[in-house]
């Protein structure tokens, strides 16, 4: 059944029984919609977040009703709302697949095109962590690729841009004393172990490297039914080689995902331990969004011939 929602800027139409307009229907944090704005007919989408009255909920509302304005790359906050039904953030539309849809796609060299899409993402995170903004909720369903009006992304030149900073991080902000959400396959031990104050920007870099990887073996490298046992794994092994991950490209994926292993298991722990250890694991990755591009660059021409390779071998038995 739709409904016209109305804020103190405009009024948008959207009808969550429409299985159609449903971008995401009751997820852990938000329901999320497509809809448009009354006035001009703009498409819109139209966040609903979920538990009015948890403080965590509050806590994403305020910061995703204010980000984006000054960035390029990123879905832009257009009007936020809340009443008596919830809170509503609208953000504008963009027209584009998620690397998790482009993992469903057949793609000519995956490697090459995830590489290229890596790199623009890089571009979008440099300018947030240059504020000491950390986005910490990187994976495949919050990096968008453009596509043309037929529905098809650019392989050769993807278009990045980057959403949901919903659960991002300031540098100078104060640190809650409740425990902050966080994604479980994706997250470094920073995260998974609340130590909000460690978090930095090779926190992010660490999840973009297990996005790297899932991104082309088209499955996660940490993955479980048992999220204890997912836990375990984020908190002790390293990525596996895999047949579609050259060595060059899983070299760079360890060093972006680098952790010190902990000694016992952190329940059994002091925190003055469990942090010099995180702290040490993330020396070992990649500092910045410059030094993650820089080594991604320097094997884009090996995956390039990697796939030139590969066809002529088929070509000629």
């Amino acid at each position: 059944m739709s409904y016209i929602l109305k804020t103190n800027q405009a009024a948008y139409l959207l009808d969550p029984d429409n299985e159609d307009l449903v971008l995401k229907k009751k997820g852990k944090f938000s329901s999320v919609y497509l809809g448009y704005r009354v006035e001009d007919k703009l498409p819109v989408v139209i966040k609903k977040l979920n538990d009015p009255d948890d403080v965590q909920t509050q806590f994403r509302f305020q910061k995703e009703s204010l980000m984006g304005f000054d960035f390029f790359g990123v879905q832009h906050t257009l009007d936020a709302w809340k009443d008596e039904s919830g809170y509503y953030i609208i953000k504008e539309f963009i027209d584009g697949l998620s690397l998790r849809q482009m993992m469903q796609h057949k793609l000519i060299n995956r490697p090459l095109f995830i590489a290229k899409c890596i790199i623009g993402t890089l571009d979008i995170l440099s300018q947030f962590h240059n504020k000491g903004i950390y986005h910490c909720d990187l994976r495949p369903d919050n990096i968008l690729i453009l596509v043309n009006k037929r529905g098809h992304p650019d392989i050769i030149h993807p278009q990045v841009r980057l959403i949901d900073f919903g659960l991002s991080k300031h540098s100078e902000s104060d640190f809650l004393a409740h425990r902050m959400p966080f994604s479980l396959i994706y997250s470094p031990p920073e995260q998974l172990l609340n130590y909000p104050r460690l978090v930095n920007a090779t926190s992010d870099l660490y999840s973009l490297g297990l996005t790297l990887y899932e991104c082309i073996a088209q499955y996660p490298p940490f993955f479980n039914d048992n999220p204890e046992m997912v836990m375990h794994l984020q908190l002790n092994t390293s990525v596996e080689e895999h047949k579609n991950i050259q060595p060059a490209l899983l070299s760079l994926i360890h060093k972006a995902t680098a952790k010190k292993k902990l000694r016992l298991p952190p329940a059994q722990l002091e925190s003055e331990e469990i942090e010099k250890t995180i702290a040490e694991g993330q020396a070992q990755r990649f500092q910045s969004c410059e030094e993650f591009k820089t080594a991604v660059e320097k094997i884009l021409p090996q995956l390039n011939e990697s796939e030139r390779k590969n066809f002529f071998s088929k070509l000629f038995g």
